[in-house]
């Protein structure tokens, strides 16, 4: 695979002193940066510079609509997505622990969801020590979707497509998504892939079911316009869906809109009633394949509430159109010791060493999924 390596100096940042086991760290002993160390630091006074000719700069655009479909000759890229909570302020500790997973990482692109809307200084500072070019925003949101949205980066040229909201109804009036749904075009050794970045709804109540459902038709909506701007090109929709694929409210049938929706919440004219809350079914009814993911050399599935005693929640997913799948993680620091060990197919190469077990946690209450994907020619 022809990478370009995220050879920051955030690969080696100082990170504050391990959790204790339990907390989440399940491998203190062997990955952790202890009390008595010396190494711990608040991350306040650190810097981050980049390793200059080691990185390609991207070019970012307003709108790729009109961009030339590129052939593909299998190419080979990395994804990641990652809701990172917030990405803080520069220097601070969930600004350096975010830097360092990505140096670690060192994806091709990277979405990121709960990209706060005072937070775009820091991020751009972010991808500045990485040495790549200026990210992506969605648009903000409405206030049923609060100051969060998504953001997208990468160190190759990377282009916005658009950030999709409640306007692919048609109804002028329409008012029923949170967070847009961003969709990017990426060239990675000359070839096209388009990402769309998702935030669903978070919450298990009745409305929450109601909003997430409506959120995934309109998905579908977006994947449908980024196929008919770019047929043929390989698609990734991923993020946050905010659902796992055993939870028992699979299925509720609405027959009416909930009452508990926001004053200004209004569900475009498009979308019939009876409604059925099944978000898995209707991305893959638009022609997508949900990945299945676990933590390095585990079972494990969980991408939020995961500590050492806890296997958490898988609700951050990969889903593909087009692209092949040669292996993907959820990456937990506290599991990333840089040796492939069974169970087999678990395990990515990574870049430079392992970084301390603090750093998950630290960064976000999720895991980012990763994988390593190739493109057919």
């Amino acid at each position: 695979m022809r990478r370009v390596a995220a050879l920051a100096v955030l690969a080696t940042v100082p990170l504050p002193a391990c959790l204790p086991s339990g907390a989440g760290c399940d491998r203190p002993a062997a990955l952790c940066v202890s009390e008595s160390s010396g190494e711990g630091s608040t991350g306040t006074g650190s810097t981050a510079t980049t390793a200059g000719s080691a990185t390609t700069t991207a070019t970012t655009a307003a709108d790729s609509s009109t961009t030339e479909v590129l052939d593909c000759h299998g190419a080979q890229l990395r994804v990641m997505s990652f809701n990172v909570k917030s990405v803080g302020l520069e220097g601070s500790d969930e600004w350096d622990a975010l830097g360092s997973i990505l140096a670690r990482i060192a994806p091709d692109i990277v979405c990121i969801e709960e990209f706060g809307d005072g937070e775009t200084a820091s991020l751009r500072a972010l991808t500045m020590a990485l040495g790549w070019a200026e990210p992506i925003q969605a648009e903000p949101s409405p206030a049923i979707g609060g100051d969060l949205r998504n953001a997208c980066m990468s160190p190759h040229t990377m282009s916005r497509i658009d950030s999709y909201g409640s306007e692919l109804s048609g109804d002028p009036d329409a008012n029923d998504v949170g967070r847009d749904f961003l969709a990017v075009r990426v060239i990675v050794d000359d070839c096209a892939v388009d990402v769309i970045a998702v935030h669903a709804k978070s919450g298990q109540e009745q409305v929450d079911f109601f909003r997430r459902q409506v959120e995934m038709v309109r998905l579908g909506q977006a994947v449908a316009d980024v196929r008919a701007r770019h047929g043929g090109t390989p698609l990734v929709v991923m993020g946050d869906f905010n659902e796992n694929t055993d939870d028992p409210g699979l299925g509720t049938v609405f027959d009416a809109a909930p009452v508990e929706l926001p004053p200004s919440y209004q569900l475009g004219n498009d979308i019939a009633l009876p409604l059925t809350y099944d978000p898995f079914t209707t991305v893959a009814a638009a022609g997508l394949q949900r990945l299945e993911v676990t933590h390095e050399d585990s079972d494990r599935i969980g991408t939020w509430g995961v500590t050492a005693a806890s296997d958490g929640v898988r609700i951050d997913y990969l889903w593909l159109d087009g692209p092949t799948v040669h292996g993907a993680v959820v990456f937990d620091a506290c599991r990333d010791d840089g040796v492939d060990e069974p169970p087999a197919g678990q395990f990515l190469t990574l870049q430079g060493d392992p970084i301390p077990c603090i750093a998950s946690a630290a960064a976000s209450d999720h895991l980012p999924v990763v994988a390593d994907l190739a493109i057919a020619p």
